[in-house]
């Protein structure tokens, strides 16, 4: 039987207490260690889900021979430092999305690390959904709504009282943060190939973009629609419209129900698809296997996958059309 894999926390905010409510429920994974500056924050990480160590310097954890896999959930705006101090120990690592703030940033840090064979994930929880190959399943082999014409994808959420989003300092801003999910979703759905984008909507606050709407257009005249915005209701919901019906999505981060409907309206089918233990364990578990494999990249989401998404928000952001 295979090893506990042993994770390190670099951070200990809201996303990693996600991330070890996972992995102590997760068979194979163990919360190892955490590494903040707060001592006190990392005492209390360590007691409330089981982990064995404790570090205040992350390059005393990352001296730990026994850290198998380093989760990194901190602001965007320290990612790539903190990775780059990962690899001066040779330590896999899987980082929360976005993984930097820059194209170049995202480029260069996978090519050192594909350079040292060491293994490397943007943790983009959604690519790595079984949901996934259902849904493509259901749209591409079954043709269960005939030929996409488009979809909508939306990420509504209130978050304008988070600094990570409102901190241009932190690479703040509501597409790097929530964003990321529904053009994902766009792209793992219709491909990356699509041939222009139009920004129907881009609005700022403070220096970082609140809301916006995106259309992805493809060669054979499918759209692909995000909706983005972190000053609303919660909306979640994704949308596929085909000639022949539609397929609705309750969560285009974490689907958990997937419902097909005919040409007329009438509900065909209903799949649900709920994670067993959260949503997070299909990163955890294509990373390790990644490990064990010898291979610095995940097939769910490849490093040009990722580098595509940095490229799109950067192309996005610079676009006159975005100008504050």
């Amino acid at each position: 039987m295979d090893k506990d894999l042993r994770v390190g926390f670099i951070g200990a905010g809201h996303i990693a207490n996600k991330m070890a409510t996972t992995i102590k429920k997760l068979p194979g994974f163990c919360n190892y260690a955490v590494a903040s500056r707060s001592k006190e924050k990392a005492e209390s990480f360590k007691g409330k889900y089981g982990f064995i160590k404790t570090y205040s310097s992350y390059e005393d954890m990352l001296k730990d021979e026994d850290v198998d896999l380093v989760y990194i959930a901190t602001p965007h705006s320290l990612h790539y430092e903190q990775m780059l101090l990962c690899l001066k120990y040779k330590k896999p690592v899987l980082c929360e999305k976005s993984i930097t703030t820059s194209l170049k940033d995202t480029q260069d840090i996978y090519s050192k690390f594909e350079k040292e064979n060491v293994f490397i994930s943007e943790a983009l929880w959604t690519s790595f959904m079984p949901s996934r190959e259902i849904i493509n399943d259901l749209l591409y082999n079954k043709k269960k709504i005939g030929n996409i014409k488009y979809m909508n994808a939306a990420f509504k959420v209130p978050l304008m009282h988070k600094e990570r989003v409102t901190s241009r300092a932190l690479g703040g801003g509501v597409l790097m943060d929530i964003g990321i999910y529904p053009v994902t979703f766009v792209f793992r759905t219709l491909g990356f190939n699509y041939t222009s984008y139009d920004i129907n909507k881009i609005e700022y606050k403070n220096g970082v973009d609140i809301k916006e709407v995106l259309t992805f257009n493809y060669e054979n005249g499918v759209k692909g629609i995000c909706d983005v915005d972190g000053t609303s209701k919660l909306s979640l919901k994704v949308t596929i419209y085909g000639d022949k019906g539609r397929i609705s999505i309750d969560m285009v981060n974490c689907p958990n129900i997937i419902c097909v409907y005919n040409k007329i309206g009438l509900l065909t089918k209903i799949i649900y698809c709920r994670p067993k233990y959260g949503g997070f364990e299909y990163e955890l578990i294509a990373a390790k296997k990644a490990i064990q494999d010898k291979k610095y990249e995940t097939t769910e989401w490849s490093h040009n996958d990722s580098i595509a998404m940095s490229k799109i928000v950067e192309d996005i952001f610079n676009s006159p059309k975005a100008i504050e």
